[in-house]
């Protein structure tokens, strides 16, 4: 079965809240007997609500074996999720007159073991009668029995939480209907490391269950185990992107020029913008507590995989001025790799860094030289792709709320300049070279769910200010 598809506004400490993201424990909580161990985990979900979007902090509880053997169940037991609705979202309620409210909740949950996952949906779970506040929120404990899950080989198993599909059905004063009878809310995650629900070691009947690793430790003990990269603490999968969109808009250094232009900006306005696939693969490090959410981008102008063009102007050589538009073009089949790094140090401070990468290549045209116009020729650029490395780190930057991303960046030599001269050792020597200082501020993505359920988080698109 493919993984359950989360919508990482994320990843914040929850966006993470969410986002998205946070607390860095992998929820294991105290063990309520030898053999068993508890989950608590508070996650931050998107909520459609009739007047918009919401968020919704998510208690998740339950019982977990602490340990099982292959071929038998792990069955969960006591399993409550909790949603807080925020009062803002409860007018939803009492503008249909109603004062009371039940709710059932369905909790996509990935299960995966050694590079390999399925999804198991907790359905039909029930929250009783509830008078509707008039102040402050409203938790709706919602609970009922799950399904297990077979253990089909050593290693270690973890449940991550995923969608949550929530149904309110409000009632009046006198136990009647509303109009509509029922508010039903699809919700997406904010993705972060407090969505592990718990890890459960599975072995073979008869071993002993664990073996110390080489760091001290404790790694399920069995030969069996073919987790990803070899590592038996790693669980790592594939996932179902998120479909999003977001403005970026920032400025580049010249080193050389002793300037900068701005990048993704035409006409005071952000138009710099891009395609997003978030979440397409997620790792796991059950033993730290790291975790890697994958995503990627793709530069979008009207169809183009490009930013929009920027002209700049520069004193050339120290006293030439010099006005150019400046392209940065994708090459043909190439994203922005983005990598969000969730890890906590030895006092238990969570972190998060996300790294995005990819290759670019400039492309100069319509240059001015002290007023007149220098013939460049129409495949002035870069002879290589410019490899760019941007970081961003919370609580400054996440990829499910934007930020700024920064970086420098080493401009290649120029080719193909010039119509009847060649110009290239001009751009080559007045550009080029190494620490340029680059910034982007990307806005707060909107994402668009492929189940034909209208975009969330899209009014407005946040177009960033690149100010520095």
């Amino acid at each position: 079965m493919s993984i359950a598809r989360w919508t990482p506004r994320a990843m914040t400490r929850i966006v993470a809240a969410a986002v998205i993201i946070v607390g860095m424990s992998l929820a294991l909580g105290t063990r309520s007997s030898a053999s068993e161990q508890d989950a608590d985990a508070t996650l931050t979900y998107a909520c459609p609500f009739p007047s918009g979007d919401q968020r919704v902090a998510v208690k998740v509880t339950g019982v977990f074996p602490a340990a099982e053997t292959v071929g038998r169940s792990v069955q969960p037991r006591d399993v409550e999720v909790t949603p807080r609705l925020p009062h803002a979202a409860l007018a939803d309620l009492t503008g249909l007159d109603a004062t009371s409210v039940t709710a059932s909740a369905d909790l996509s949950v990935a299960v995966a073991q050694n590079g390999h996952s399925s999804t198991a949906t907790w359905s039909g779970l029930a929250a009783p009668s509830t008078p509707i506040p008039g102040s402050g929120d409203l938790a709706l404990p919602a609970s009922g029995p799950v399904p297990p899950t077979t253990a089909g080989s050593a290693g270690l198993t973890t449940f991550i939480a995923g969608p949550l599909t929530l149904v309110l059905t409000p009632h009046r004063a006198d136990g009647g209907a509303t109009n509509p009878a029922t508010v039903p809310l699809n919700c997406t995650l904010d993705v972060g490391p407090d969505a592990v629900l718990a890890t459960v070691p599975v072995t073979v009947a008869g071993d002993s269950g664990t073996s110390p690793s080489h760091d001290g430790r404790t790694r399920a003990g069995s030969s069996t185990a073919t987790p990803a990269d070899d590592d038996p603490c790693v669980v790592s999968f594939p996932n179902s992107p998120t479909p999003g969109e977001a403005y970026m808009a920032g400025f580049s250094n010249v080193h050389k020029l002793g300037g900068s232009t701005l990048i993704g900006r035409e006409n005071g306005q952000t138009t710099g913008h891009v395609t997003l696939e978030l979440g397409y693969q997620i790792s796991i490090n059950q033993c730290t507590g790291d975790t890697h959410i994958y995503s990627r981008a793709s530069l979008d102008d009207d169809g183009e995989h490009k930013l929009p063009p920027a002209t700049a102007t520069f004193l050339t050589f120290g006293f030439m001025p010099t006005t150019a538009t400046l392209e940065l073009t994708s090459p043909e089949g190439t994203d922005l790799e983005i990598d969000s790094h969730g890890y906590q140090d030895s006092e238990g401070n969570y972190f998060e860094e996300t790294t995005i990468t990819s290759q670019l290549v400039i492309r100069i045209h319509d240059v001015l030289v002290n007023g007149t116009p220098l013939d460049v020729g129409p495949h002035c650029e870069s002879a290589t792709p410019m490899p760019v490395t941007l970081t961003g780190e919370l609580p400054d930057y996440e990829v499910n709320l934007g930020g700024p991303l920064t970086g420098t960046v080493k401009i290649p030599p120029f080719s193909g300049c010039g119509v009847g001269e060649d110009l290239d050792p001009l751009f080559t020597g007045s550009i080029s070279g190494p620490d340029n200082y680059m910034k982007l501020i990307q806005g707060v993505p909107c994402t668009r769910p492929t189940d034909g359920t209208p975009p969330q988080n899209c009014d407005p698109i946040d177009r960033p200010d690149p100010r520095p």
